[in-house]
């Protein structure tokens, strides 16, 4: 272990990179802990080294550490004193505050009390990326007391995309602009939005990229950290996850599934995996709307946290669109769920101060007089259920008004609803 040497690699580190500007805003309230969260490889560090290299600009020495660095392994919590004399002994700080930016903090032992530490010292403004539930709202701010304000940092929006593949949006296009960027919308749905999965153009590494990393999350971030034994198990309960994704998740019938294939498990099992699978951000449980909060969180539905990785196991853009839709919802950090009631059968609802502000249906087209009339009895029976006067049906590339009793439903192309922030 080389304490030293792990930080001294990273001065001035990513300071020449030409990085994609990301459209997230970060609080930088110093008197803060500022905890970036989300899947791996989805941006966090780039994030960091955008705010770093802003801090550069203004003449400051932001410190960088990587906490998966492999002079940190066999770090005790008594040696993670050593980290702050490193620091002033490689940057030499004047009297100001040190922009501290520390990758993957989950990684040291006893980080939240370390953190707690040093962030009561004063003397340093804290910027911390974690990819696993540790870091999480609920239980980061618990294990911090109150002192941290933490930012989702999900693939690229779609918007983010056209960014980094220099696609032209703009209120009014010309033919052979909209054609483009319908073009990136298809990309968009079939791929996601990973960064490194973006800027490659070849389909096949692509691919290859996600299936890579789909599997690296499920064994070093889920199948080691929690010590599954039933590995087999657990891989084709994952797929079976991933294969039922955007619809309802009978955890009784993925139980009997399960036993036909003479595979016997329990409903904690099944509980403890699906857990499991959104500490790590491979997918987010959408649940059921009721009236009474204390019901709403039963039946779930799973949506994976990228189209692209849901392309592994689904092709229908149907799904892939309702799933961009859903985490485009969750980037605006929407309180939101799905809406059953006998016939009724609605995609999403947004829910403001405890009452439904909006009501979502996503079809790829209602071009066909089935799929019309499907969509429009949903709504209207849910615009009465639910007492909301706004709806809105996101489609591939189609764009009118429905005159629904006393509501007006927009329908409305996926490519200018999810530039519409």
């Amino acid at each position: 272990m080389n304490i030293e040497r792990a930080l001294a690699r990273y001065i001035d580190y990513g300071s020449s990179l030409k990085l994609i500007k990301r459209s997230i805003r970060i609080n930088d309230a110093e008197n803060f802990i500022k905890a970036l969260v989300g899947p791996r490889r989805a941006g966090k560090s780039s994030m960091m080294l955008i705010l770093m290299q802003n801090l550069r600009e203004k003449g400051e020495k932001p410190v960088y550490i990587n906490g998966e660095d492999i002079d940190f392994v066999g770090i005790t919590a008594d040696g993670l004193d050593g980290i702050e004399d490193a620091i002033y002994r490689i940057y030499r700080p004047e009297d100001t505050r040190i922009h501290l930016f520390i990758d993957e903090v989950q990684s040291f032992p006893e980080w939240s009390r370390w953190l707690r530490t040093i962030f009561d010292e004063n003397k340093y403004n804290i910027f911390v990326s974690g990819s696993t539930s540790e870091l999480e709202s609920d239980e980061l701010s618990s294990v911090l007391r109150g002192r941290v304000l933490e930012t989702l940092v999900l693939p690229f929006s779609f918007d983010e995309y056209c960014t980094a593949k220099g696609v032209v949006r703009r209120e009014y296009m010309d033919p052979k602009s909209k054609s483009a960027l319908i073009g990136a919308l298809s990309d968009f749905l079939d791929f996601g939005g990973y960064p490194e999965v973006v800027k490659e153009d070849s389909l096949d590494i692509r691919k290859s990229i996600l299936e890579n990393l789909y599997k690296s999350v499920l064994q070093h971030d889920i199948i080691e950290k929690y010590r599954i034994r039933k590995i087999n198990e657990f891989r084709l309960f994952m797929n079976a996850v991933f294969g039922s994704a955007c619809r309802d998740l009978s955890l009784a019938k993925t139980m009997q599934w399960f036993d036909g294939q003479g595979i016997r498990i329990s409903n904690q099992t099944v509980s403890n995996y699906l857990r499991y699978a959104e500490s790590v951000f491979l997918v987010r449980l959408l649940y059921q709307y009721s009236r009474k909060p204390k019901e709403r969180k039963t039946k779930p539905k799973a949506y994976p946290l990228d189209a692209g990785i849901l392309g592994l196991f689904e092709n229908s853009r149907g799904k892939k669109l309702e799933d961009a839709v859903f985490v485009e919802l969750l980037r605006r950090g929407k309180e939101v769920y799905y809406y059953k009631h006998g016939a009724t059968d609605v995609d999403f609802v947004i829910v403001e101060n405890g009452l439904v502000s909006e009501i979502i249906q996503v079809s790829y087209s209602i071009a066909d007089a089935n799929a019309y009339n499907r969509e429009i009895s949903s709504i209207e029976k849910a615009l009465k259920e639910l007492e909301c006067n706004k709806a809105s049906i996101i489609t591939f590339d189609e764009e009118r008004t429905i005159q629904v009793n006393n509501a007006q439903v927009a329908v409305v192309p996926a490519w200018k609803w999810l530039l519409s922030r």
